[in-house]
């Protein structure tokens, strides 16, 4: 009975952290067509945005979702990459997402941990919230923008490329975070109204 109990919670494990994956990929996949087919005038440079709505679903994914959630991105990444006509060079797509996705993340985990907020999430403060919000948009910047420096010549200064980039991630960020609350606001009021 025990053994059956195992493999049924097995079976529950996989199924959920399936869905997250494909959840964070299909939601982020999507947020990135809306990026680049409404919202391209919020481009300030190639390859940075002062709104950038992506970084808040990459966001949540990683405190949300957490590793599940971080591979989603991943994925949706990739499925933006082959929509767009790019043939998918491993090398430089795992360099990408280890700078891009990978480093924040392993950033944002160590921050939770340093504040015992590793496993619940519940006694997460505004300030903390904020402070994760930057780790992540910072360190993403930063990492791609010297990355691409170091292999291209972008024609504009790597400074202008960080901070862009950075006030992109957090307005996309901060846009979906204010969502999350609206909509949990809008759910609480009507549970209270039945």
């Amino acid at each position: 009975m025990g053994g059956k109990l195992i493999s049924h919670m097995t079976k529950n494990d996989f199924f959920e952290t399936l869905l997250s994956v494909s959840f964070f990929a299909v939601l982020y996949f999507l947020l990135y067509q809306v990026q680049v087919k409404v919202l391209s005038d919020f481009d300030f440079l190639p390859m940075a945005s002062i709104l950038f709505i992506p970084a808040g679903i990459k966001f949540l994914a990683m405190v949300v979702g957490q590793g599940p959630g971080v591979v989603g991105i991943a994925l949706g990444f990739a499925l933006v990459e082959i929509n767009a006509g790019k043939t998918l060079d491993l090398t430089a797509f795992l360099t990408h997402v280890l700078l891009w996705l990978v480093l924040p993340y392993a950033l944002l985990r160590g921050y939770l941990a340093k504040s015992d907020l590793k496993n619940d999430l519940t006694a997460l403060t505004t300030y903390q919230l904020f402070v994760m919000a930057v780790i992540v948009s910072l360190t993403s910047s930063l990492a791609i923008q010297l990355y691409f420096f170091g292999l291209f010549d972008p024609q504009y200064p790597v400074l202008k490329g960080i901070w862009s980039m950075t006030v992109g991630d957090l307005s996309g960020i901060f846009l979906s975070l204010a969502f999350v609350v609206a909509m949990r606001r809008v759910f609480a009021r009507r549970t209270r109204t039945n």
